[in-house]
């Protein structure tokens, strides 16, 4: 698989009665990760695709693309063995869903699963202050530039601090967690998080709303 690039499109924005043809569309236009939320209606008020769904995309997408699971639920860490199970490459729990004793469950999936990369995601209102010391344990912290659960809202422009932040925090501790931002990505905001210290962004509307997709990947990857 190539490396990454920059943008991972979020299904939460594609059109759903053609879902395979957006996949391919996604497939043709390089893109090495897909973004799939997983929402609960308690850890967020909506309710999204979840198991089935993902199931039957990993088995027909799974060798060309890696989806990037983003669990907006509670009790997380059931769905985590449950997604690794089926196939998924990357999981995110947020960190205002942990229990204790979570950080003792995730090793051990790690041990299950030791190529599975688990993701930390914030929600806008967590401090990276709050967080910084599990920070580390994790392969990626996911910034939420927007209140979990609904695509199409606008990008809260404090996220650039957390992910400066964030930046600082992995130099100082010499770590090699990646840096994700998901919520109204868009490419003069996306920009400013890549000079940040982002390494990735989710993009919905940005991407699959566009006009013209074949230019909008172009300007993308340009940043």
């Amino acid at each position: 698989m190539e490396k990454e690039t920059v943008i991972r499109p979020s299904l939460l924005a594609c059109d759903f009665l053609h879902l395979q043809e957006e996949l391919e569309e996604c497939m043709e236009h390089g893109f090495t990760h897909i973004h799939f939320d997983v929402m609960d209606g308690n850890f967020v008020e909506e309710i999204s695709f979840g198991e089935p769904l993902f199931r039957k995309v990993q088995e027909k997408f799974g060798d060309d693309t890696t989806f990037d699971v983003h669990l907006m639920v509670v009790n997380p860490i059931d769905q985590i063995r449950l997604f690794a199970a089926l196939g998924a490459r990357e999981i995110s729990l947020h960190f205002e869903a942990m229990c204790v004793g979570d950080v003792i469950e995730l090793t051990k999936i790690e041990q299950e699963y030791p190529s599975l990369k688990i993701g930390l995601a914030i929600s806008p209102e967590t401090k990276v202050e709050e967080m910084r010391e599990f920070a580390t344990a994790f392969d990626f912290v996911l910034v939420m530039s927007v209140h979990p659960g609904k695509g199409g809202q606008k990008f809260m422009p404090e996220a650039l601090e957390k992910i400066k932040q964030l930046a600082a925090l992995r130099e100082e501790k010499g770590a090699q967690f990646d840096i994700g931002v998901d919520g109204g990505i868009n490419e003069e905001n996306g920009s400013l998080c890549v000079k940040a210290g982002a390494n990735f962004l989710v993009a919905g509307t940005s991407y699959f709303k566009a006009k013209d997709r074949y230019e909008s990947v172009k300007r993308i990857k340009g940043l």
